[in-house]
């Protein structure tokens, strides 16, 4: 064999090595382009295989709520404020309270929302505010008290003038208080629980 037939031989075998080269790359580029793979396809395209393995909650099925095509408009709830501002008053027959609403300045105080509960030892007053801009404040006061009342003839009133609530508590026993809070624990005093225990 001569030098020069021996490089058409190695054309001839590379040759065949180029042709599929060409080929191969020919296929590549008419197949579908694959989405990119990263986590989301992978959740999302796996989620019927994992669910049927169990390695995942399955899909919740949708049920009916309601039948009215009318949106229900919800109130957005109003945080309570706490009252701590209040003088009382000792009568013979009555316990005066006044509490201090704290209605700032072109505020109102309405007083179809003042709601009082009375048991025989606390007392619960709630009420609303409102203040120039219209913003709505929740307000309550509650008190344990240090002797027992009456609640069946208690009763409560906003003063106009001074926008305070007049919360009046009916004594069960006719007495001197020297204090209107008491512990919850507590019980009654000695003249308290022997006009009780005679009745």
């Amino acid at each position: 064999m001569s030098a020069a037939e021996q490089p058409p031989m190695q054309d001839a075998s590379s040759a065949p090595a180029t042709a599929t080269a060409t080929a191969t790359a020919t296929t590549t580029t008419t197949a579908p382009a694959k989405p990119k793979a990263n986590s989301y396809y992978y959740w999302h395209g796996h989620e019927k295989e994992r669910a049927k393995v169990g390695d995942v909650a399955p899909m919740p099925t949708p049920h009916l709520v309601a039948k009215d095509d009318a949106a229900t408009v919800t109130m957005p709830v109003v945080p309570t404020m706490s009252v701590s501002k209040y003088s009382w008053c000792d009568g013979d027959k009555f316990v005066s309270v006044y509490i201090d609403t704290g209605v700032p300045a072109g505020g109102s105080l309405e007083e179809t929302s003042i709601e009082s509960a009375f048991t025989s030892r606390t007392l619960k007053v709630t009420f609303s505010t409102t203040d120039a801009a219209g913003k709505a404040r929740v307000k309550s006061f509650a008190v344990h008290l240090s002797k027992n009342i009456d609640a069946t003839r208690c009763s409560s009133k906003v003063k106009p003038k001074t926008q305070e609530i007049l919360v009046r508590l009916a004594k069960k026993t006719p007495s001197v208080w020297v204090d209107l809070e008491g512990n919850p624990g507590s019980r009654d005093t000695d003249d308290d629980s022997a006009v009780e225990d005679d009745a």
